[in-house]
């Protein structure tokens, strides 16, 4: 608790809050170029476990971004609010706003990977 204050008390974002913040937006991009590139390879080889395993993977790294930003949420005193402007009132805010940029893209991920669970990628 110590570092992170230290951190935010000189104005600086911690590591983990800049994760909860780029992890739903990077794992989305990702599972979308990568099942897209991947798409003909699956079809004309019949491997279509690899879009599963790419949409697992990214779901992975979304969700890892909500549980960083949670663990950064619990880390501030219970006196941070989403009214203040002090650098602990910013960072409570940041924590919530990852949290919920992370949620929002898992569930993007989820529905995107529905079709490929549910049709073959050769139609």
């Amino acid at each position: 608790m110590e570092r992170s204050e230290h951190v935010i008390r000189a104005g600086r974002t911690p590591w983990g809050l800049w994760w909860s913040l780029a992890a739903g937006f990077l794992a989305w991009s990702i599972d979308l170029g990568l099942s897209y590139v991947l798409e003909q390879h699956s079809c004309s080889t019949g491997h279509h476990y690899v879009l599963h395993v790419i949409d697992i993977v990214c779901l992975v790294i979304a969700i890892s971004g909500f549980a960083t930003g949670l663990v950064e949420f619990k880390r501030f005193p219970g006196s941070t609010s989403e009214e203040g402007g002090s650098p602990f009132d910013r960072a409570h805010f940041q924590a919530l706003l990852g949290m919920a940029f992370s949620f929002s893209f898992a569930v993007v991920i989820v529905a995107g990977s529905v079709p490929r669970w549910i049709l073959s990628p050769c139609e």
